[in-house]
C-alpha cells in the first residue's frame, strides 16, 4: 500500500492560487500530486501565483520533488509566480542535496498568511 497524499485547493484572493499538500509525495502518490499542480495552473482566471503550502508534507521523494520542479517550469513558461511555502526539515534538506533549493522561492506561512486578509 502506497503512502496518500491529500491536497486542498484554496484561492484566498483574486490571482492567488493555494495548494496545500498533506501526507507523502513520492512515487505512489505522483499522478495525484501531478493533477493537484496541473489544476492549480490551468483553473481559469489564470493565477498570478501559485502557492504550494508543504507545511503538512510529512515526507518527499525525488519523485515528488520532480512533480514540484515540473510545474514551476510550467509556471514560468505561462507567467505565474510559483513558490513553495513552509517546506519541512526533509524537503528543504532535498532541495539543498539535488541542489535544486535555487529553482524555488520559498516563503513563510506568516505571508501566506497575510494573503488571507
Amino acid at each position: 500500500m502506497h503512502p496518500v497524499i491529500h491536497v486542498t485547493h484554496r484561492s484566498p484572493t483574486p490571482g492567488l492560487r493555494v495548494v496545500q499538500l498533506a501526507g507523502e509525495a513520492d512515487t505512489g502518490s505522483t499522478e495525484t500530486l501531478r493533477a493537484a499542480l496541473d489544476k492549480a495552473l490551468s483553473r481559469l482566471p489564470a493565477p498570478h501565483t501559485v502557492v504550494v503550502d508543504c507545511s503538512g508534507l510529512e515526507f518527499c521523494t525525488t519523485a515528488g520533488l520532480n512533480e514540484l520542479i515540473v510545474a514551476r517550469k510550467r509556471a514560468a513558461a505561462d507567467g505565474i509566480a510559483f513558490r513553495l511555502s513552509e517546506p519541512r526539515e526533509q524537503l528543504a534538506h532535498l532541495l539543498r542535496v539535488t541542489a535544486t533549493h535555487e529553482l524555488f522561492d520559498v516563503e513563510p506561512a506568516a505571508l501566506l498568511e497575510g494573503h488571507l486578509s
